[in-house]
């Protein structure tokens, strides 16, 4: 598939759902980071192909969609608004894309501009089926419903950008730290949560050994881990709701259903 990931806003997890979600569950997809200021995060997790192209660019990365069959676009805040004027002058450009993820997060700025962003693709000519709004960074200990977090997005849901983008079912990703994790170690959080270290035996073995960094490797180990398959059972849903059941199964055991996504 050809997927684009692009918000008018920062800090919205384009990156991690790029890394993450779209290439780590689609062996073979390649990620084109459309970025010339920041490195793409990408670079540093082990075995994924990547490409950093900026908007500058525009059009290699055209000829890259048209010859590409799997291919993850992640358009950088800084080359946004570059890749957008690009779009409109190749406008061939956006029938190259199977899906165009928008993540949004709860804070207010990038729900404004999460809109903005669905606007723009509903003036471009997107087929609004194709745009999927992914509701990032949710915080699994709230008292507060996914409604309410995203309040914003989804109000505009119901009255203006009815008909723009597809919002429902909720497609979330819960916050958790083993995102940044997982960037420190440079593996996917799938293969963070395929480690099959035994740390208890490592806890005991350090101390029996009087190692008391060994035992706190261990200890941060069990934990990472256990961040790491709450993380990756989350985004098993999240990609089976995307692209259907059957392509989850097909890259990773599948995981119990749940109520908001």
């Amino acid at each position: 598939m050809k997927i684009c990931v692009l918000n008018l806003s920062g800090n919205v997890g384009k990156s991690t759902l790029a890394v993450h979600l779209l290439a780590a569950y689609s062996p073979g997809s390649r990620i084109l980071s459309v970025e010339s200021i920041n490195a793409s995060a990408a670079n540093d997790m082990q075995g994924l192909d990547v490409e950093e192209l900026g908007a500058s660019r525009f059009k290699d990365i055209f000829r890259e969609l048209m010859q590409s069959e799997n291919i993850v676009l992640d358009v950088g805040a800084s080359n946004v608004s570059m890749f957008m004027t690009e779009m409109k002058r190749f406008k061939s450009a956006v029938g190259e894309f199977d899906l165009v993820l928008v993540p949004t997060v709860p804070a207010a700025k990038q729900q404004l501009d999460t809109i903005a962003t669905i606007d723009w693709l509903h003036e471009l000519g997107l087929d609004s089926r194709k745009v999927r709004v992914v509701f990032n960074q949710y915080a699994g200990d709230t008292q507060d419903p996914v409604e309410i977090v995203y309040s914003q997005v989804l109000g505009y849901a119901t009255a203006d950008g009815r008909g723009k983008a597809v919002y429902e079912p909720h497609a979330v990703i819960d916050r958790n730290e083993v995102f940044e994790l997982a960037k420190e170690a440079g593996q996917v959080v799938r293969e963070l949560a395929a480690n099959t270290a035994d740390w208890k035996a490592a806890r005991g073995e350090a101390k029996r050994a009087g190692d008391m960094a060994a035992l706190e490797r261990a200890m941060t180990g069990q934990m990472t881990h256990d961040l790491a398959v709450t993380a990756h059972e989350n985004l098993m849903r999240v990609y089976a709701l995307l692209f259907g059941e059957q392509s989850a199964n097909d890259v990773a055991p599948a995981s119990p259903g749940r109520k908001r996504a």
